[in-house]
């Protein structure tokens, strides 16, 4: 009995969860959905990051992080199985835009704001760089060619090049800034972490969050096969994080969005 009340109490707040991301996919199908008021910071940070906008890198986050969720949310709701592994990877991308996102707005000067845009827009430009490369497709455009556009900004800025020729990390910067922003009680950077052991088939991951149902011995000394699968409650702990990240970097965005 205590197992279906936990089930039906669970698949409750999937379902509010769900309400928000079709509300968020709702609002980012719309061309102004995420408009933002010309005398608001983020206008202001377009006009000395173009054409690299800092609001357009914050926008290109939040709704790569709103898709996540949403897909999380028919994934766990409509699949008719729980999956062990794959919601946590829609929990990782989720938690990982959503911070991306946070990581670019929070800062409250404009030249840090900027200085994030660019590094964001590094990163883009070197990841698209080398998979292409490694693909063997052609690249309309040099990759030291973006990046002296991305320097020309920069240097326009009075910013340093060297600092933001690195890129970021998600980790140590995204994650880092999201967990010291939002001071979410389900964290940002663990949640991610955890997710990112079932998304790599990671075996701490599982052996610490999965619901172990039955353990058998086999021929082998000290070897037993275990069958593990996932639960609504346990995989709703991903589910609520990102939720919390996703509404978080939304908020932020309408903050520095809004104009003073």
């Amino acid at each position: 009995m205590s197992t279906i009340v936990n089930d039906q109490a669970a698949m409750a707040k999937w379902q509010e969860i769900s309400v928000l991301a079709s509300r968020l996919v709702e609002r980012s199908g719309r061309e102004n959905g995420f408009a933002i008021h010309p005398r608001s910071p983020l206008a202001g940070d377009d006009l000395h990051s173009s054409p690299y906008h800092v609001s357009h890198a914050v926008k290109i986050n939040i709704a790569s992080a709103v898709d996540h969720l949403h897909g999380l949310c028919a994934l766990v709701t409509s699949a008719g199985v729980l999956h062990l592994a794959a919601p946590a990877t829609l929990a990782r991308g989720a938690l990982e835009c959503a911070a991306t996102a946070i990581w670019i707005a929070c800062p409250t000067t404009r030249d840090e704001r900027v200085t994030r845009a660019l590094k964001w827009n590094i990163a883009d430009i070197k990841d698209g760089d080398r998979a292409a490369t490694a693909a063997g497709l052609p690249v309309p455009t040099s990759l030291q060619d973006r990046k002296n556009k991305v320097e020309a900004v920069a240097v326009a800025r009075g910013l340093p090049f060297k600092p933001i020729s690195g890129g970021y990390k998600i980790l140590d910067d995204a994650l880092a800034s999201a967990d010291a922003y939002l001071q979410s009680p389900l964290h940002v950077s663990f949640p991610w972490q955890l997710a990112s052991g079932f998304a790599h088939g990671r075996r701490w991951s599982t052996l610490a969050f999965a619901d172990t149902m039955e353990k058998k011995a086999t021929s082998q000394p000290g070897v037993v096969n275990i069958k593990m699968e996932n639960d609504l409650s346990r995989v709703l702990y991903l589910g609520l994080a990102a939720a919390l990240a996703v509404q978080g970097a939304v908020r932020l965005y309408e903050l520095r969005g809004t104009a003073p």
